[in-house]
């Protein structure tokens, strides 16, 4: 069975994020409730999302995304 767009980016968060877990994520969680989402972490982000799905963000666009439902948003268009 194939993750979802939802399930994928959970996991590239999950990984990035080690002090996380299925129990403290959720796609609504802001930027500022992970404790080591700085302008690094961002870049990690940016660059894995962009790996697993095989696409380029626009970095105008992507530099406001601030929760992993942005993420998910901007792929699902």
């Amino acid at each position: 069975m194939e993750d979802t767009i939802d399930e994928k980016i959970k996991n590239i968060f999950l990984n990035i994020f080690p002090d996380e877990n299925d129990e403290s994520f959720t796609m609504e969680k802001k930027q500022s409730e992970f404790e080591d989402w700085d302008s690094f972490a961002h870049l990690q982000l940016v660059s894995a999302v962009e790996k697993e799905f095989g696409i380029r963000f626009d970095m105008d666009e992507v530099m406001n995304f601030t929760s992993p439902i942005d993420f998910v948003k901007y792929i699902d268009k």
